[in-house]
């Protein structure tokens, strides 16, 4: 028998599929690697020469996907008996990748850990727009409930988020664990010496709950106000809120301030991100299902030393608010036009903004993923292997 867990891991969202979800599981993968042997099921192929092994299978991405389960669970079953696993971990949302783990290892006999970006109700804007959605939505929030319980460990990313959990799963507090989202702080390192050419960069998905009109309203309070602003989106805005966004700048008359470029390879990010002196963040007013939440985005701005702006309730958003304003790393409000008076007063402030810059750098090294990962693998993955062997 050996002395390390074999790790599974079901990644149905996986590089080089862009994005937060893609990048935590790969970073996961990549330095548990360090430690043990790692196997990841995905529908990617990954990264070429990475440590860990890749095999591709269909698993359920999406939620309207969740049909599938039922023919492609017995072929996900014959393939994990070969690898033989200690331990079987799986992230969501949506719920289906907890199904397929959960059954997993039940059959399999070994461990099942839980890995929680998101609660289940973080969808719960889209159930209004249809009948269809709001049954899926309800199915989710049932067999998140059902299964999470059945989970030997969970892992959630912020403490607010653990203490929603406990009380969503009536769960034992003592086997729900924070492993923050963070990011590659060396990696980031590289955006400390690039030349500065933009005032604000704003980098990721711009989704509905990330205020799109709030942002706009923002950016034109602050052109008014500071007529040299110079804005950089890394976006990918070829949807309809992305479209509507962009017809917005030029109503707006802001094309001479918001510069928009495509998404980028995350080893590109640094030195795009090392080009601007501020971070945008921002939420929807009272958005329920995020209050807890720290997005990608802000580890990023901190390794980069970048200071944030947060265009967000810092009394409801209580994580952000403990991250950033409880530590100096920024400023936060939820009215555009405040924000945008406070932003001018900080980019006009050099001393200030360099000294920002420092603490901001200094709180993302408290994030690195590596440090991240050696924590998830022996104070939460090591225990549930041990306590399964008697």
């Amino acid at each position: 028998m050996s002395n390390k867990p074999h790790i599974l891991l079901l990644a149905p969202i996986f590089p080089p599929f862009k994005g937060a979800v893609a990048s935590r599981l790969h970073s996961l993968a990549n330095y548990w690697s360090e430690f043990t042997r790692v196997t990841v099921i995905s529908p990617y192929e990954g990264f070429p020469d990475q440590p860990y092994d890749l095999i591709n299978f269909p698993l359920t991405r999406y939620r309207w996907e969740f049909l599938r389960i039922l023919y492609l669970l017995p072929r996900l079953l014959r393939l994990a008996r070969g690898l033989k696993p200690d331990v079987v971990v799986a992230s969501i949302p949506p719920a289906w990748p907890l199904v397929e783990g959960h059954l997993l290892a039940r059959r399999l006999g070994c461990e099942f850990i839980l890995d929680v970006r998101d609660l289940p109700t973080a969808d719960v804007r889209r159930t209004k727009t249809s009948l269809f959605r709001g049954i899926l939505h309800a199915l989710m929030i049932f067999i998140s409930r059902h299964f999470g319980r059945k989970a030997s460990r969970i892992v959630t990313v912020t403490d607010w988020f653990r203490k929603e959990l406990i009380r969503f799963l009536d769960y034992p507090p003592s086997r729900v664990f924070v492993i923050r989202n963070g990011s590659e702080t060396e990696l980031f390192e590289k955006a400390l010496s690039v030349k500065k050419e933009f005032d604000i960069v704003y980098s990721g998905t711009l989704i509905h709950v990330r205020n799109p009109a709030g942002i706009l309203r923002y950016l034109r309070f602050l052109a008014d106000l500071y007529p040299s602003l110079r804005v950089l989106f890394l976006s990918d805005l070829d949807n309809p809120i992305g479209r509507e966004f962009l017809a917005g700048i030029g109503r707006l008359g802001l094309g001479k301030n918001v510069f928009i470029e495509a998404t980028r390879p995350p080893e590109e990010l640094p030195g795009l991100l090392g080009r601007a002196r501020l971070g945008l963040n921002a939420l929807m007013p009272e958005h329920p299902a995020y209050r807890g939440a720290i997005g990608a985005k802000v580890y990023e701005y901190l390794a980069a030393g970048l200071p944030i702006v947060g265009l967000l309730d810092p009394d409801f958003y209580i994580e952000a608010r403990r991250l950033i304003a409880d530590n100096d790393v920024g400023i936060i409000d939820p009215d555009p036009e405040k924000l945008a008076e406070e932003t001018v007063k900080l980019l006009k402030d050099n001393w200030r903004l360099s000294l920002m810059s420092k603490r901001a750098r200094a709180l993302g090294e408290r994030f690195d993923r590596r440090k991240q990962a050696k924590d998830y693998f022996h104070n939460v993955i090591v225990p549930a292997w041990e306590e399964s062997r008697g």
